[in-house]
């Protein structure tokens, strides 16, 4: 989406802001998610076997519509799917069941209308009956809709695929609309809003549809939590903040909501967000770093999470989001990788297939550069004492020699 159709998008939110807001009801009721899962591992990668460790390629926030498009990521070599796709804002799982239409004639999950999270199921063509005569007439000739074709060809033996899908249309604490807040869950069942996001079916203006999650952020982020297939797999990621400009206070409000909530985007779409990963983290908050194309599929500066895994099954990578056990990589095309990643409370180390820049970010910014295929750096200061209060954390960040242009990204690590 272009970034005036986004700001559009919002601002066109303020219609509803002429209904009472309730955000839960009597038919819906709030999620019943647990406090206390275990913090953001400050310590990625720990207790891996990286002689056994076999990386799965995938992202947390990748569009996919068409076999077309789902032909760009198989052929980039993706093992794991969790297309992010709205509208509205539900899993393409599995992708053998999807067709042209597929939410419109099967909408099961709940809506906000007029201010009531409602449950499905939503017959769209019997309310769009409703106020047809609102509708433009070159829309309305076409109406009724109808399930079309298959969108997708079998996956390839060996792809796997995890619910996802990009939720939108929150509002914050004090009940106005978060228009910059976007938010993916890889390894979610959550579904919400409708097909209508721009209105041209007259359902929000009309009818009082929500065309996204329409509650507080923090009981959507709690709904994503509760439909993980994975208790101890998958969560929440906060999207593009470059792009939309997201508040650093809100960020961190998210990050702190629950441990689930993984991490930002740092690359998406070509646009980098180190700096507001950066200050995250230098407030002592783990925060995981996640690399996507968004919408931006055909460029070369894709945006790929390499999840590393011992064990080649949905449940193990969606364990690998959790746990921090994966790394970004601008391209992911098989030109550098990753081949040993730790801290052992001492050192940071980290080693590259190939001949790479290494660069080690800490708070205080670059605290050291190497050449080759090792970068080593004593986290310890020359009294002994590690060096928590000035670097807070460190990360690595691996440039390959031969000037392709592939840039990793490790998880950091807190170094207290």
């Amino acid at each position: 989406m272009k970034r005036r159709e986004f700001v559009k998008l919002g601002a066109a939110s303020a219609i509803i802001s002429r209904f009472d807001v309730a955000y839960a009801s009597k038919d819906v009721p709030l999620p019943n998610v647990k406090r206390g899962a275990p913090p953001r591992n400050r310590v990625p990668y720990r207790g891996l076997d990286w002689s056994k460790v076999m990386r799965v390629k995938t992202t947390s926030h990748g569009h996919c519509t068409s076999q077309k498009m789902l032909d760009v990521y198989l052929k980039r070599g993706f093992g794991l799917m969790t297309m992010s796709n709205y509208y509205p804002s539900a899993p393409y799982v599995p992708a053998s069941k999807m067709t042209k239409n597929y939410y419109i004639m099967h909408h099961e999950h709940p809506v906000t209308i007029k201010g009531k999270l409602t449950p499905g199921p939503f017959d769209w063509n019997s309310i769009l009956d409703g106020f047809k005569d609102k509708i433009d007439p070159g829309l309305a000739s076409k109406l009724p809709f109808k399930e079309g074709a298959p969108l997708f060809k079998p996956l390839p033996e060996g792809v796997l695929e995890a619910p996802n899908a990009e939720h939108h249309g929150f509002r914050l604490d004090n009940g106005k609309f978060a228009g910059n807040l976007h938010m993916c869950a890889p390894g979610s069942a959550y579904a919400s809003g409708t097909f209508d996001a721009r209105n041209r079916y007259k359902t929000w203006s009309e009818g009082g549809y929500y065309f996204g999650s329409g509650e507080k952020w923090r009981v959507a982020v709690d709904r994503m939590i509760a439909g993980l297939i994975h208790e101890d797999g998958g969560g929440v990621t906060i999207n593009h903040p470059t792009w939309t400009k997201l508040s650093r206070s809100l960020m961190l409000e998210i990050l702190d909501h629950d441990p689930r909530v993984l991490g930002i985007e740092v690359l998406e779409a070509g646009r980098n967000s180190e700096a507001y990963w950066d200050y995250a983290l230098s407030t002592g908050r783990q925060c995981f770093g996640f690399f996507v194309p968004d919408w931006s599929i055909r460029k070369k500066d894709f945006g790929v999470n390499v999840l590393c895994v011992e064990e080649r099954t949905v449940h193990a990578c969606l364990k690998a989001y959790r746990e921090g056990n994966f790394y970004g990589a601008k391209h992911g095309l098989d030109e550098l990788a990753f081949t040993h990643l730790s801290f052992d409370g001492k050192c940071v180390k980290a080693s590259t297939d190939k001949p790479a820049h290494f660069e080690v970010v800490t708070a205080r910014g670059v605290a050291k550069k190497a050449e080759g295929r090792e970068v080593v750096w004593n986290a310890k200061s020359q009294g002994g004492a590690v060096r928590a209060h000035d670097d807070v954390f460190a990360r690595i960040r691996a440039t390959a020699a031969d000037g392709c242009g592939e840039v990793l990204y490790s998880q950091p690590f807190m170094l207290s």
